[in-house]
């Protein structure tokens, strides 16, 4: 396999075109302007939401697409990386849980050439530059003249959904106009945090909420000359609706140390317009391990804020890890959470680097020359 990879690598290296990444600039993104594809190291476009079908059933469920530029001084050995892959490739994660009997699902989809398993090799990717049009084989996500969102996914054919989304309140852009900082590396960060669901899962129709995310600039293993990359970033992510009318994300982002380098929180009160909060205590206080990695995720948290808010954030089930060793090299938490204490409501929790050598530095490569 080494020698089929090295052999390969030499071949296009030797035709292949090296392209200049768009650098970072410190502004504030336009959810309608930015909400195309950016010729970003990484990008991606993520919902989560919680549906309820007709019958009762209650569901919890995160997609996720990544468009990903290899930065131009990234290396295999002495050889470029970007010469070897210089167009974007793909990759997109989806799950669903189901919240009755816990009964959690997921998958994982790549474009790239090394990946060996027919259920997770797709060739169909593409994201339009001009409008939020971005699919990855069957799975899409789009963003429509009316405003409205949409998002079709599924497990392999099972767990597959059909949602059109309206939202119910501004896209809010989060802090400055984006997250992390030069040590980490910086994305620029905008969300839609309330959006209303008509549609199906497996052909059944369901109504509930659904949070996105649009997120692009340096980030997961790439390090750029103007700081806006970082070769570790690990971060613990919360996104909450709550019932009080505010919604809410909390985002920690470590440094190579794995010790926090940012934290803030972004609160919208429905108007398009966020409150940025960087005093506030947020500690886990009970862990789940899991049995296929041996990663160490804490499943609940306490949030305490100056204005008195004081919350419990529970994993709805502990086993929500994210099978994703193919297209990032280790696996990850994503799991749908309740919120109880001064107000109650719901919302996805998102952890990474909590499994051993989970770090994109361990093995930055590791799913370009292995791939399942």
């Amino acid at each position: 396999m080494k020698l089929r990879f090295m052999v390969l690598l030499m071949l296009l290296t030797a035709c292949a075109p090296v392209r200049q990444l768009e650098g970072f600039v410190e502004r504030k993104p336009d959810p309608v302007t930015d909400q195309g594809a950016h010729r970003s190291a990484v990008e991606w476009w993520y919902m989560n939401g919680h549906l309820e079908t007709g019958s009762g059933a209650k569901k919890g469920f995160a997609a996720a697409i990544f468009q990903v530029y290899i930065p131009e001084d990234s290396k295999i050995g002495l050889i470029s990386a970007a010469s070897i892959l210089p167009q974007a490739f793909y990759f997109g994660h989806y799950s669903l849980l189901d919240k009755a009997v816990g009964t959690f699902s997921s998958s994982e989809r790549s474009t790239l050439p090394f990946v060996k398993n027919p259920k997770i090799r797709v060739t169909d990717a593409a994201a339009s530059e001009t409008r939020m049009d971005v699919h990855l084989g069957d799975w899409r996500m789009t963003r429509e003249q009316n405003g409205h969102y949409t998002v079709q996914a599924s497990n392999n054919g099972q767990d597959a959904i059909d949602l059109d989304l309206e939202p119910l309140r501004p896209e809010v852009i989060h802090g400055p106009g984006w997250s992390g900082n030069t040590e980490t590396g910086r994305m620029y960060y905008y969300s839609a945090t309330r959006l209303k669901v008509t549609g199906t899962l497996n052909g059944e129709a369901v109504t509930g909420i659904v949070w996105f995310d649009h997120q692009w600039g340096g980030g997961i293993g790439a390090q750029v000359g103007d700081g806006s990359a970082s070769f570790n970033p690990n971060w613990d992510w919360m996104s909450l609706q709550l019932e009080d009318g505010r919604d809410m994300m909390i985002y920690v982002v470590k440094n190579a140390k794995n010790e926090p380098s940012d934290r803030f929180i972004s609160t919208s009160n429905g108007d398009g317009t966020s409150t940025e909060i960087r005093n506030f205590r947020f500690q886990p206080w009970d862990t789940w391990t899991s049995p296929a990695t041996g990663g160490k995720y804490p499943t609940k948290w306490s949030l305490r804020l100056e204005d008195g808010t004081i919350l419990t954030i529970r994993a709805i089930t502990d086993n929500q890890e994210i099978e994703a060793r193919a297209t990032t090299g280790f696996n990850y938490y994503e799991g749908a959470v309740t919120v109880t204490g001064t107000t109650r409501g719901v919302g996805y929790m998102e952890l990474t680097g909590y499994v051993k050598g989970s770090s994109p530095l361990t093995n930055p490569w590791k799913a370009l020359q292995g791939g399942r």
